[in-house]
């Protein structure tokens, strides 16, 4: 390598001061032909090796050496094996953490003729952020992949392109469902939660707790809280959607177990005097817009309470949850059964005149008495339970209470009861619809 005359030293000395890196220039002999301060500084070498001159690489790796940059070894062979290297130097890049905690890159280019320059930059701060940015990246992943999370993001078709957590939810290796549409891993003719959402992202909308009843890969049911954003580019061009879903599935399935207590009666299950007045008022305003009639049915187990006292109210309840799964069994899957009281129940039926709504009672009359509920005992295996039915209707023309109401239907059972029990009778008869031939057992 020729080497450089005073004024272009000068020059060149001028024009690397100014660079932020350190950049040393070394001759065929070995020997830095220039360098800059910042050299010097991200090395932390001397000002005393520089006092006769330039040092050449073998002063300069033996310093290093005796100050433990290269490890443990003899100074001496240390700087040797970096002279040798040197000798066949090829062009490289690499990383050397200095005992300071100062980490440097440090890459080399040899020169025609001989020598080669090499160039330190401090990337102590890069690799420090790099490793905040891994360490906050893994952090995200171990919270989605141990908590109920799964992350997303689609394109502006809809499809999956990246995904994370969903395989500890769903069941789907997140490769079975990259590129696919997320309509339809969500959506169906069955959740219509799922397609609202789809809706929403179609039109662009921000989603926020959208509540959506999924199935996971085996079948099995499970309810994610959906929020998501759309995604444009700078120019703000859309690009998709980004997501998280959370399951939820524990906590609606609490949620439905209260509302389970809250508005069904625990013993049989059926609805309760609140679920059943919610209902009652909504087909009330239901009828009046249709212009149909409204019926009820109250069913008053006949002499219950000498089943009570006979057999012990672990029987009875046996018998509660027979006649109830019995009553629900000869319904409409429109038509509502509660249970009112000890031995009370009520059955609405919507759309139903004063005819029909009898015939409903005679059927229902009719199953209860040819029914056998088994109780179980060694003494009395089986009864046969019979009920007094009141049936009234509510006409569209008319606004009644539910209190108003089932007193109607009272009136009925009452009457069904003076003629003798296990029978029917409508609201206003003088008589009962129809006629057991004997009275209950």
């Amino acid at each position: 390598m020729k080497k450089p005359s005073a004024g272009n030293r000068d020059t060149l000395q001028t024009i690397i001061d100014f660079l932020p890196t350190g950049i040393t220039m070394f001759n065929a002999e070995q020997q830095v032909v220039v360098c800059n301060q910042n050299f010097r500084t991200l090395l932390d070498f001397p000002d005393s090796l520089f006092v006769d001159g330039m040092p050449f690489l073998r002063d300069l790796a033996l310093f290093n050496a005796r100050r433990g940059e290269y490890g443990e070894g003899d100074p001496q062979t240390l700087a040797d094996q970096v002279c040798e290297r040197a000798r066949g130097m090829q062009p490289h890049v690499f990383e050397r953490q200095r005992p300071s905690g100062v980490i440097l890159e440090i890459r080399g280019e040899p020169l025609p003729g001989g020598g080669w320059v090499s160039i330190y930059t401090d990337i102590t701060d890069r690799k420090r952020n790099e490793e905040d940015l891994r360490r906050v990246k893994d952090m995200m992943s171990a919270a989605i992949n141990f908590s109920p999370t799964f992350i997303w993001e689609t394109d502006a078709a809809g499809n999956y392109t990246r995904l994370q957590g969903i395989e500890h939810i769903l069941g789907y290796a997140e490769s079975e469902l990259l590129g696919h549409q997320r309509c339809s891993t969500l959506c169906d003719a069955d959740h219509i939660a799922g397609c609202e959402v789809e809706m929403r992202m179609e039109a662009r909308e921000a989603i926020e707790r959208q509540v959506v009843e999924t199935r996971t890969k085996t079948g099995g049911i499970v309810w994610l809280s959906t929020s998501a954003q759309p995604i444009y580019d700078p120019r703000g061009a859309y690009l998709g959607y980004r997501g998280v879903d959370v399951d939820i599935t524990e906590i609606t399935r609490a949620r439905q177990a209260l509302e389970q207590l809250a508005l069904h009666d625990p013993l049989t299950g059926l609805a309760n005097r609140r679920k059943f007045q919610d209902r009652y008022q909504l087909e009330c305003r239901r009828q009046g817009r249709a212009g149909l009639p409204l019926s009820m049915v109250v069913v008053d187990l006949d002499r219950f309470k000498q089943v009570n006292d006979t057999w012990g109210h672990i029987v009875g309840d046996v018998c509660l949850k027979a006649v109830a799964d019995l009553l629900v069994s000869q319904l409409r899957t429109t038509d509502l059964v509660a249970r009112f009281g000890g031995e009370e129940f009520l059955v609405l039926l919507p759309d139903t005149n004063s005819r029909e709504g009898v015939l409903v009672a005679e059927k229902l009359r009719r199953a209860l008495e040819i029914s056998v509920i088994d109780i179980g005992l060694t003494a009395q295996p089986t009864l046969k339970i019979t009920a007094s039915f009141g049936v009234m209707t509510l006409l569209p023309t008319e606004k009644l209470s539910l209190e108003a109401a089932i007193e109607r239907a009272d009136h009925a059972v009452y009457a069904a009861k003076r003629g003798g029990r296990n029978q029917v009778c409508a609201a206003g008869s003088a008589v009962p619809e129809t006629h057991a031939a004997d009275g209950p057992s």
